[in-house]
């Protein structure tokens, strides 16, 4: 008999199904109710969120809709997990006994930890085969669909995170955040899922090309036209996730990735509402083991002093990404690698005028980064005021934004499939997380 007995609901129209299901659950030591009436169920279910929460009571929806948009939808409207039809009964077991150790809050991870490397296979679906990089957050791989035989990125929650329930929770939640925000120049979530060692890890379109922090490292300043088009790109995802109330919270260069499709480059912004777990109000600062969990660099003065964040404090961060591509700097230099003196001169000191750094830049374009970076959320822009006044400058400029403009790479080895960097490259940037080898959110 399994630890993780409790008493079990299954919701089935057919009756074949629902017995087949119920009964192997009893012999696993559940107690198992059942019933017929999808809609009722759902009903009921829906009454039970109000007083209860996810955590407290766990949903796993089994389904024959394979489509990521209805997925999707359903955890969005409260399910905790999926199994999809027809249904793999020890990989419906594992997620069972999962959800039930994460609402009793008991460790997710057995006595030995659990292994997750080169040539596992999680969910019968992915195929891990080979390292991306590790970070403060997590680990990602480079892993292949079985089915589909196809390359994916997949991100493993660190361990030391993943022993709190709610980190995994929220691990989830974001994953669905980020899948609402549904854009070109967003990168895609594909799944969630907890291994059956209760490991979480989100599942996302694997990204051919480099950072455009690597990018600012190498060729800063950048060309106008191009710090246009890709300005415009983050400008427009940004709006696109402020309506769907989604704050980014952690906009930088490397979270801006500069992908290869066909010889042209696309932009792609990286970890929407992942970085709130790591830099949520009053903790964006908390020192760990070091460490600085957050960007100062690149972060508004209110995100730095704990207060509430909004969209207004992405367009700051964006602000930033404009002057340090257009300058190779960053608009309020540091004199050393300390993150809080870093934050304590992005509060209080203004930006050096882009003017000094860029002379002959149009005075439309200093405008504009000037706007973004306003000490006072209420007198900025928000992300589509700032994207449509970068278009109109542009215009007068006689400048085109190249979101899709075909690209030259030059020959610097083979590229590396990362869908994001944690440690910003550029001069004046801290490093904030330290004596690693590359960092990976």
């Amino acid at each position: 008999m399994t630890d993780d007995t409790g008493t079990l609901l299954v919701v089935d129209d057919s009756e074949t199904n629902r017995d087949l299901l119920s009964r192997r659950l009893e012999r696993k030591g559940y107690r198992v109710l059942t019933a017929e009436s999808g809609p009722q169920a759902l009903e009921i279910v829906r009454t039970l969120r109000k007083t209860h929460s996810p955590e407290e009571l766990t949903v796993i929806m089994v389904t024959a809709k394979t489509e990521s948009e209805d997925i999707v939808d359903a955890l969005e409207e409260g399910a905790n997990d999926y199994v999809v039809k027809p249904i793999d009964f020890p990989v419906c077991l594992a997620r069972v006994q999962a959800q039930l150790r994460l609402r009793r809050g008991a460790p997710a991870a057995p006595a030995k930890p659990e292994t997750i490397g080169v040539g596992t296979v999680l969910a019968d679906r992915y195929r891990i085969e080979a390292w991306i990089g590790s970070g403060a957050f997590g680990t990602v791989y480079r892993a292949r669909h079985l089915a589909l035989d196809h390359g994916v990125a997949v991100k493993v929650l660190q361990a030391h995170i993943a022993q709190r329930p709610e980190n995994r929770v929220r691990f989830q939640q974001e994953g669905i955040s980020a899948c609402r925000v549904r854009h070109p120049n967003a990168v895609s979530v594909l799944d969630f899922a907890l291994t059956p060692g209760g490991a979480a890890y989100l599942v996302m379109e694997l990204l051919e090309g480099r950072s455009l922090a690597e990018e600012i490292g190498r060729i800063a300043p950048l060309g106008l036209g191009r710090c246009i088009g890709i300005g415009s790109a983050v400008c427009s995802v940004l709006a696109e996730a402020h309506r769907r109330g989604i704050v980014h919270r952690d906009v930088k260069p490397a979270n801006v990735f500069l992908h290869r499709v066909a010889g042209r480059e696309l932009v792609k912004v990286l970890d929407f509402g992942i970085a709130k777990l790591e830099a949520d109000g009053a903790e964006a600062l908390r020192t760990q083991a070091g460490r600085i969990l957050g960007t100062p660099a690149y972060m508004a003065p209110e995100q730095l002093r704990g207060e509430k964040c909004d969209g207004k404090s992405d367009v700051y961060s964006a602000g930033v990404l404009l002057y340090e591509m257009l300058s190779g700097r960053l608009p309020v230099p540091s004199t050393g690698s300390d993150p809080l003196v870093a934050a304590l001169r992005q509060i209080a000191e203004p930006p050096v005028p882009l003017s000094e750094v860029r002379p002959g830049l149009p005075a439309a374009f200093e405008e504009i980064v000037t706007w973004a970076l306003r000490k006072d959320p209420a007198e900025r822009p928000d992300a589509e005021a700032l994207g449509s006044a970068l278009a109109r400058a542009a215009a007068l400029a006689g400048e085109e934004t190249p979101a899709g403009e075909e690209i030259r790479w030059p020959d610097l080895g083979p590229a590396r499939d990362v869908p994001t960097v944690e440690r910003p490259t550029g001069k004046g940037t801290a490093q904030l997380y330290r004596n690693e080898p590359e960092d990976v959110g």
